[in-house]
């Protein structure tokens, strides 16, 4: 339970990390790449003001640039490479970038890197010079920077929130659980109680009776000797029950090994038909299905579902055997006739504590752990138990493995 919880915060953190980061990453790129955007359309309003004029290309750039009031850099590049500055700004541009981003920057804007980066345009001029228009990115960068920080903090203050509501509603859920689990160990023990007590006040009463000669006749002490002896066993296959449950709460898990469970269900089918001759067994088992698993539990399994079909239901009632591959799984199905659960048992399912028999009748001849039994040993082997109802009328138990 604790490694699960344990995989809920850390999976709920990695859940809010992934879409602050995703949604936050993605809005701060886009911000800087629109902040990058405008500079360009700024370096671009000045390279068609000189388009457009090209006879007094520097007289254009340079009233382009101040009706806009851009604080743009622009200089010529003479074609002996030398640099004069025309109209300064917060940039100080210094050496020129090299060949092939000067020939790029006259198609599109290019970042140039640079003790200081900048954005670079340029435009041909007669004489083979040429006028650079550029423009700083170290506010923008900066602004970058300040988002991402704001941005890993926001996701680490995000994580903390989502792992603080992740362990309240964990422990809310936690305790909710031992709470349920409380009530039907509650309801477990004074079933088992009421069990152990009802056997053992009649043998009670019996012994003495029998101890103070109060049954004289030989057919009744006969019957009471048999009644003594029914509580007995009775009493020893609760207590086996009990004891099988305990065994599969335990963390360990028992030796597993493979095994036909074609071959193992085949066998309790034929025997429960020679048991049962008035109930009609229908069959449809595929051969050689093997699962990893244990052998007397899975034994265990596969009688107590047969058992309760025996107990539960006529002795003139139709029985379904079904096993069969359906891709990596396996599916058992075993269906009767009989009367089916009560009313929500379909619905309700089956805990490791549940039972369906809150009559508690003594006349049934079993615990009443049966379906918790099967319950705790399909969970001992990471399957699925589903009960619903039969096509057959009754019960239908389906274990997936």
């Amino acid at each position: 339970m604790k490694r699960k919880s344990f995989r809920a915060v850390v999976a709920s953190a990695l859940v809010t990390t992934a879409l602050s980061l995703s949604i936050g990453g993605f809005a701060t790129i886009s911000l800087r790449d629109s902040q990058i955007e405008t500079v360009d359309q700024q370096l671009q309003k000045i390279v068609d003001a000189v388009r457009s004029n090209p006879e007094s290309p520097v007289s254009s750039a340079l009233d382009a640039a101040s009706e806009e009031d851009f604080n743009i850099t622009i200089a010529i590049v003479s074609s002996e490479k030398e640099i004069t500055i025309i109209n300064e700004s917060k940039l100080l541009l210094g050496t020129l970038p090299q060949d092939s981003l000067l020939a790029a920057a006259l198609i599109s804007p290019v970042t140039v890197e640079d003790q200081e980066n900048y954005r670079l345009l340029a435009q041909a001029i007669s004489g083979g010079d040429r006028l650079i228009f550029a423009d700083s990115l170290s506010e923008i960068e900066e602004s970058f920077s300040s988002n991402l920080e704001r941005l890993l903090i926001f996701t680490v203050f995000a994580d903390l929130v989502a792992i603080a509501i992740s362990a309240l509603l964990l422990a809310r859920n936690k305790r909710k659980l031992e709470a349920e689990s409380l009530l039907r160990m509650q309801q477990f023990l004074a079933d088992a109680s009421h069990d152990l007590r009802t056997p053992l006040t009649i043998i009670k009463g019996y012994s003495e009776l029998l101890s103070k000669g109060q049954i004289t006749n030989p057919e009744d002490r006969g019957r009471a000797f048999e009644r003594v002896n029914s509580e007995i066993i009775r009493m020893e296959n609760l207590i086996h029950d009990l004891l099988l449950l305990a065994e599969l709460g335990e963390t360990s898990r028992p030796i597993f090994a493979d095994l036909d469970l074609s071959d193992l269900l085949t066998s309790y089918s034929h025997d429960f038909a020679t048991l049962n001759p008035d109930r009609q067994i229908i069959e449809e088992i595929e051969s050689g299905v093997m699962i990893e698993g244990s052998v007397e539990h899975l034994r265990r399994l596969i009688q107590n579902v047969f058992n309760n079909i025996a107990r539960h239901t006529p002795v003139n009632a139709s029985v379904k055997v079904n096993l069969g591959r359906q891709g990596k799984k396996v599916l058992l199905s075993i269906e009767d006739g009989g009367a089916g659960l009560p009313s929500g048992g379909y619905r309700d399912g089956v805990t490791a504590l549940n039972r369906f028999d809150t009559s508690r009748s003594p006349e049934t001849g079993g615990s009443g752990l049966g379906l918790s039994i099967i319950a705790a040993i399909v969970s001992e082997h990471e399957g699925t138990l589903n009960l619903r109802k039969s096509n057959l009328g009754g019960l239908a138990v389906e274990i997936i493995f």
